[in-house]
């Protein structure tokens, strides 16, 4: 694999996981089921986790976490569409719901994170 392909996929990594955080923080304000609710409050810490541990590769590879690339643009894209899914159901649908699209909000982006 060539270090610009490599690279290019460490930077979709990183906005994978902090796409993850958003997603997380948006499916916790739509969640009413308690044993969920906590379910996704683990995952959420450790998105974080993941985030700092590709932080902490990209500054050993002297990546800047700032830089865009056309594919981060995509999994940015990707990410703020989950989380505009799940406000769009909390604003107009029933709790119970709601929740049930959070719910395929999380799968589709632990779907993403998992192919990373």
């Amino acid at each position: 694999m060539k270090t610009e392909q490599l690279n290019e996929l460490i930077y979709q990594m990183l906005e994978t996981e902090r796409g993850g955080i958003q997603v997380y923080e948006a499916a916790l304000r739509s969640v009413v089921n308690d044993e969920l609710r906590e379910e996704w409050e683990e995952y959420l810490e450790q998105t974080k986790s993941h985030e700092r541990i590709v932080l902490a590769l990209m500054e050993k590879l002297g990546l800047d976490p700032e830089q865009e690339t056309p594919g981060r643009g995509v999994v940015r894209h990707v990410g703020e569409s989950l989380v505009a899914a799940m406000e769009m159901a909390r604003k107009s649908a029933p709790a119970e719901a709601a929740q049930l699209v959070a719910c395929e909000a999380v799968v589709q982006a632990e779907t993403k994170d998992h192919l990373n």
